[in-house]
């Protein structure tokens, strides 16, 4: 595995609190339109998956083609209390996971990213091909998370 992609997933964490730091914080609980959730719960869904993806890689890396549970966003949602989550603190717990995980990847051999994962009802992907899923899905909320702040900077402008 690369260092770009280590580098581009050290990037998520940050640029989710640089966004927080001009995020209108009366705005946090407001839907996304663009997704189901708020910006709220977006950032503890950061942080919870975070400890999720570390643990589905540990366990690919000691026992490939364990077969693992498909992350349910809206039973954690729930489950977990994002909703009365501090988003700030959980911006923290997003980056100080991330850097857990890229602690351990920086560990693994280059065989080690073949290893495969199994999802219930899924195909399965090697611990490679999962970091690209990772960063995609961290694309895809600071999509969303950016999408929003846009419009509320252009509506307050």
């Amino acid at each position: 595995m690369t260092e770009d992609i280590f580098e581009a997933l050290s990037h998520s964490p940050r640029i989710v609190e640089r966004m927080l730091r001009v995020f209108p914080t009366d705005r946090l609980d407001d839907k996304i339109p663009v997704a189901d959730f708020s910006p709220r719960q977006a950032v503890a869904m950061l942080a919870d998956a975070e400890q999720v993806i570390l643990d589905r890689i540990r366990a690919a890396h000691n026992k490939p083609g364990t077969i693992m549970e498909w992350y349910d966003a809206e039973s954690r949602k729930d489950e977990h209390h994002f909703d009365d989550k501090n988003v700030f603190h959980e911006a923290e717990v997003f980056e100080s996971r991330r850097q857990m995980t890229l602690a351990y990847l920086r560990g693994l051999s280059h065989a080690d990213f073949d290893k495969e994962i199994q999802f219930t009802g899924r195909e399965a992907f090697t611990i490679g091909e999962y970091l690209s899923l990772v960063l995609a899905h961290d694309i895809e909320f600071i999509g969303h998370l950016s999408t929003f702040l846009a419009t509320e900077v252009a509506t307050v402008s």
